[in-house]
């Protein structure tokens, strides 16, 4: 019973993706379920529509949505809806279950998940400067290095590097260490910025000075690379990505598999026994040490990139790797009951600042597993 709503509330989730962005009709299956259903007769009206997405900007709970309609309306769009159509699948897939599941809920109220005392993550990381000295960035605002460099920490919470003309020729490296529940982002000295997720560091010169820019990485980054005539090379390991454009995300949790996701321009992967292998656009390369670099087309970015801007997004993922994510941001441990529990696949969405009980209430209503919140503790059975 519980998988069958679920399944009604993906198909009519992505039907309503089409009609909000205005590409589709709604279907008969949608406008009967829409006549009975007050939240949906706001969807499936236009003025009501814009009324609701209006509200929902001015109680800052519906920026994605807000933004998605704002920019098709800018660009040319038959070409934009495109790109779109991936970000409103994730962002009308979670608004569809999320009414199921509340509508479920509600009349099971028995079965509400309490949210314990998990936690949510922040902005915090520690900067090691070349002297050794470690800083607690959320004490600090303003630093200066031995060679002259200024860094500051903005209002937006990023480090901010600036060099001036005495500046030393001498490569000097910073480090910056994100703990668990942290992230934060870096401005580097030649505009490159990069967002560190959890538990990862990036070691870097605080100026670029030699024939090549190169940065070394653990974890996890989303990086916009500035242009220049100097190479920017990213070392991961015993990988390394030779960038040719701007966007693009490394994911190197585990060591013997890196992941790289190209969001815009074009890169390079290579290890230290293969050939460099060039990414395009849409293109997701795995470097492993048992089957080298292999390339997967057409993915869908967003779901790889969600997470540096506030919103962690699933598809079709195995329960362990998500509680994985997730016990990176939420201060939480998880236990399972059962083994196999660790292989059932969710797809999901959820904000970054929401309570974690939001989305285990969906996990609940989709397959035959269940949460118990005890403390800071997960129980699945």
């Amino acid at each position: 019973m519980v998988w069958k709503i679920f399944e009604k509330a993906r198909r009519l989730s992505q039907q309503l993706a089409l009609v909000v962005m205005g590409d589709e009709k709604p279907g008969t299956e949608l406008e009967e379920w829409g006549a009975d259903n007050e939240i949906m007769v706001q969807f499936l009206d236009p003025e009501a529509l814009a009324l609701l997405l209006q509200e929902f900007e001015q109680k800052d709970k519906g920026r994605a949505v807000w933004a998605l309609r704002r920019q098709i309306r800018e660009r040319k769009r038959r070409r934009f809806l495109l790109r779109c159509s991936k970000v409103a699948a994730i962002i009308f897939l979670g608004l569809g279950c999320a009414i199921f599941t509340y509508h479920y809920y509600a009349s099971n109220p028995q079965e509400k998940l309490q949210a314990g005392n998990i936690t949510v993550g922040g902005q915090q990381a520690v900067l090691i400067l070349a002297n050794g000295e470690s800083m607690d960035l959320a004490q600090v605002s303003r630093m200066n290095e031995t060679d002259g460099t200024t860094i500051i920490k903005t209002n937006l919470g990023e480090l901010t590097y600036m060099a001036d003309s005495t500046t030393s020729s001498q490569t000097q490296y910073n480090t910056i260490v994100v703990p668990r529940y942290g992230e934060y982002a870096v401005v580097l000295a030649d505009g490159t910025r990069v967002k560190l997720n959890s538990e990862s560091e990036l070691r870097y010169p605080t100026v670029f000075n030699g024939e090549r820019r190169e940065v070394f990485l653990k974890g996890e980054a989303y990086l916009e690379v500035s242009k220049s005539q100097q190479p920017f090379i990213v070392y991961v390991y015993d990988a390394q990505v030779q960038v040719y454009g701007t966007c693009f995300d490394i994911n190197s949790y585990n060591p013997g598999q890196i992941q790289v996701v190209l969001v815009e321009g074009k890169v390079g992967v290579r290890n230290a026994l293969l050939d460099e292998v060039v990414l395009y656009p849409d293109q997701l390369a795995k470097i492993s040490d048992r089957e080298g670099i292999t390339v997967r087309e057409d993915i869908n970015v967003d779901y790889y990139i969600a997470w540096q801007n506030g919103y962690f997004a699933f598809e079709e993922e195995r329960l362990e790797d998500i509680m994985t994510t997730l016990s990176r941001w939420y201060h939480m441990e998880v236990l399972y009951r059962e083994p196999q529990l660790k292989e059932i696949r969710f797809t999901a969405f959820l904000q970054k600042e929401e309570q974690v009980d939001k989305l285990l209430r969906q996990f609940e209503a989709t397959q035959s597993v269940s949460f118990e919140i005890v403390g800071n503790q997960i129980i699945i059975k």
